[in-house]
């Protein structure tokens, strides 16, 4: 198993990501398997004020992300 992190952060205008408001580790077998565990987590983005999700690989490298705007119907 792999620890993967799971954040929920504010992106700002420039890209910028504050700290994030919201952390989980996320083991999974594979980057595969991390980022459908991440899809599944319920996030509400509005209450938090954050507008992005994202996960890192236990290196910090950036492996997955989705932005509010990205989805907002």
């Amino acid at each position: 198993m792999t620890h993967y992190q799971f954040c929920v952060a504010l992106r700002r205008p420039d890209g910028t990501l504050d700290a994030p408001v919201r952390e989980e580790i996320i083991a999974a077998t594979s980057v595969a398997d991390a980022v459908g565990a991440a899809k599944r987590i319920h996030v509400d983005m509005i209450g938090s004020d954050a507008n992005a999700v994202y996960l890192t690989d236990p290196s910090g490298r950036l492996i997955w992300s989705l932005r509010l705007c990205d989805v907002w119907l």
